[in-house]
């Protein structure tokens, strides 16, 4: 995370969770499981007003990535997921 005016929003795509073992040796495909769009003011903010430190590893909580979901929910109203965009969107599944 930054604390940049440039930033206006944190786009994430997301795939299956990555099990604890290493991956070292391993193939990950490339997937889209969740996409989630955050406002990067907004978020500053909630995360500042929670002492949280900012940057690579910031502690995000599960209630905001919930109101940020884009896809394959539509939770968040910045942005709407249209049926085409979606259909689309999945054929990055996981098989």
């Amino acid at each position: 995370m930054t604390d940049s005016d440039a930033l206006d929003y944190y786009l994430v795509l997301t795939g299956p969770a990555s099990r604890a073992l290493t991956s070292r040796g391993g193939t990950r495909p490339w997937c889209i499981e969740w996409v989630y769009l955050f406002d990067a003011k907004q978020l500053l903010a909630q995360l500042r007003a929670r002492g949280v430190k900012t940057g690579v590893a910031s502690s995000v909580r599960s209630e905001q990535w919930a109101a940020a979901e884009i896809f394959p929910k539509s939770t968040n109203p910045l942005l709407v997921v249209e049926p085409a965009q979606a259909a689309l969107l999945g054929l990055f599944a996981p098989a």
